[in-house]
């Protein structure tokens, strides 16, 4: 036999050892498909991924777990592991999950995908800038108010006739989170800004759905392959064209920042406080200033406009399209708000049942375990990654009595005052909400929202999910036709 060849099979059983060592299942683990070598458990798993975990609670209950690309998955498919992870047990479960693109792509960085001390520092550093700046303020409300008229003098231009809602609202909720970030209407200003806003829609959007198996071998294998070769892979390659667009635009406005901005002024917007406190910390240790590089700062835009551009434009699409679906209920909220922004009870309570039917990010963001955990009695090991199967606890009817009817009703107790429930877990809480509320409440006193017969009869097109990040609604166009023309 040449020696090649015994060497080949040599390292092969080695490998194969190994592997069935790392993936031979500690006692007590969740329930969930078989695993091995080199496959994990993809041979008896769907794709698209995030699709066929919203499958799982059906299949192994309250949590499961799988092994996928040399990672362990661990599913949380109740209120109650989601609970108890994120809140009982906080610190084992708060890391990131590491792999080839949030260490050779996104380098560790920013506020979605960061982990460890220089995290906190930047988490606690911009949530200070984003308050001082007026987020969630008056003067917030104030500039979303002001993006709530643009964007119904740009459907307005529509003149009832039928058209696509995702540019304008986009574009309107953007340009609040311009505001914030650049200090000024980038969505308008910059003839680029919508293709910016397609790239950060495709981030969010885009899945492995025609997974190769190819792909889950090299994944599997990636340890011990160069991540150069891993991202030159087609879908691997695709998304670092993408995040890396993202990136140069979001390098451009710094740069320009950086050439206008004088540190001696009270900073205008995030850039101009993220500038300063560069500054401010020359002379500190480097721990103390790790969390103000420039990648930080890159990737942390990036965020803020996929945390607060994306989801908050594709919930009010969701409200648009449902209004558009229901026109008593549109009706009944017009009756609310027609003199007044709006009677809070009843539009809250809507918002509300909005974010639970339409769940916005149906298996939340993935997570890892920072140390050994127990979790509803089950032993879930460090470094598993973690994903919340939100859209299960949203359509959970022990929560939820006949979840698959819209009942806005559900929120409004015997005093007719707004009863949140802690049990809905969209990912725009907060102060996004009042962002959803403004927006919603002008176009409800603005226009009669309407759907032309070619899309109602696509609807199950529309509503269907690809298995991205943010579900939103596929293309479709509605009418709005302009309510003092009755």
């Amino acid at each position: 036999m040449e020696p090649m060849t015994i060497a080949l099979a040599v390292g092969a059983a080695l490998f194969g050892y190994f592997a069935a060592k790392k993936l031979r299942s500690p006692s007590n683990l969740p329930p969930g498909p078989p695993a091995v070598p080199i496959f994990g458990s993809s041979l008896w798993i769907q794709f698209p991924m995030r699709c066929w975990i919203l499958k799982t609670p059906q299949l192994y209950g309250q949590v499961c777990t799988f092994v996928l690309d040399g990672r362990r998955i661990c599913v949380l498919n109740s209120y109650e592991a989601v609970r108890e992870a994120f809140l009982t047990h906080s610190s084992n479960f708060s890391g990131r999950q590491v792999n080839i693109f949030t260490t050779k792509v996104l380098g560790n960085s920013g506020l979605l995908a960061g982990d460890g001390p220089k995290w906190k520092q930047l988490r606690r550093f911009s949530l200070q800038a984003l308050r001082d700046f007026g987020f969630g303020k008056s003067g917030s409300e104030e500039t979303i108010a002001r993006e709530a008229q643009e964007l119904i003098a740009a459907l307005e231009s529509s003149n009832g006739q039928p058209t696509s809602t995702s540019v304008p609202f986009n574009k309107a909720v953007s340009n609040v989170i311009c505001s914030l970030v650049f200090g000024s209407r980038v969505a308008d200003e910059d003839p680029s800004f919508e293709e910016k806003l397609s790239l950060i829609n495709k981030l969010t959007q885009t899945s492995a759905e025609s997974r190769h198996p190819l792909l889950t071998i090299t994944m599997a294998f990636q340890r011990f392959l160069s991540p150069e070769l891993v991202l030159s892979m087609p879908f691997p390659k695709k998304m670092v064209g993408i995040f890396n667009s993202v990136f140069n635009f979001c390098q451009g406005q710094i740069d320009a920042k950086e050439a206008a901005y004088n540190t001696a002024d009270e900073p205008r917007d995030y850039i101009e406080a993220f500038l300063a406190e560069r500054h401010r910390l020359t002379d500190a240790p480097q721990d103390a200033k790790a969390h103000l590089s420039n990648k930080n700062l890159q990737v942390s835009i990036s965020d803020l406009f996929v945390a607060g551009t994306d989801t908050t434009a594709n919930s009010l699409r969701w409200i648009a399209l449902h209004l558009a679906l229901n026109p008593d209920l549109q009706e009944r909220l017009a009756s609310y708000v027609k003199d007044k922004l709006g009677d809070r009870p009843p539009v809250m309570a809507f918002i509300h049942e909005a974010q639970r039917y339409y769940t916005l990010v149906p298996t939340g963001v993935p997570h890892r375990t920072t140390a050994d955990a127990e979790l509803l009695g089950y032993f879930i090991p460090k470094d598993t990654v973690v994903f919340s199967n939100i859209q299960a606890v949203h359509s959970d009817p022990t929560n939820f009595p006949d979840p698959e009817t819209f009942d806005p009703d559900r929120f409004i107790d015997s005093a007719g005052k707004f009863r949140p429930s802690e049990r809905i877990i969209p990912f725009s809480i907060g102060k996004r909400s009042m962002e959803l509320f403004l927006f919603a409440v002008s176009l409800v006193q603005a226009f009669r929202i309407g759907i032309p017969d070619s899309e109602s009869n696509r609807l199950d097109e529309i509503r269907r999910y690809s298995g991205g990040v943010v579900h939103s609604p596929g293309p479709h166009e509605l009418i709005f036709q302009r309510r003092d023309d009755d």
